[in-house]
């Protein structure tokens, strides 16, 4: 009786992890739930989009000083206020673009479907 050799090698191994991990990734992107954006939450993230798109440090800066005042006057609970600051963050490293995207992504998530 013949026998096959059914092991798998260590790369075609490293392979389906990748495959598996990438497949993972793409359907948590997809079934992620949206980020909620209170109204000030939301006219923030359209302003801070747009400085993003222009790679305003000036703007950038701005944007930081209305979300630290809309923090002080009480609405310091507003989950929106950590997705902002998130974006913020990003935007001050230096990487425009993929704040852009965070600043799009969180507009559209706001889109009933």
């Amino acid at each position: 009786m013949g026998t096959t050799n059914s092991k798998m090698s260590l790369p075609q191994f490293g392979v389906g992890i990748v495959a598996v991990a990438i497949v993972a990734a793409g359907l948590w992107w997809w079934m992620r739930p949206p980020a909620p954006l209170s109204e000030n939450g939301y006219d923030l993230t359209i302003a801070l989009y747009r400085v993003c798109n222009q790679r305003s440090d000036e703007g950038l800066q701005r944007i930081e000083q209305l979300l630290a005042e809309s923090r002080s006057t009480g609405e310091a609970s507003d989950p929106s206020h950590g997705i902002v600051a998130a974006i913020v963050a990003q935007a001050k490293t230096g990487d425009w673009e993929s704040a852009a995207r965070a600043s799009r992504r969180a507009l559209e998530d706001q889109v009933k479907r």
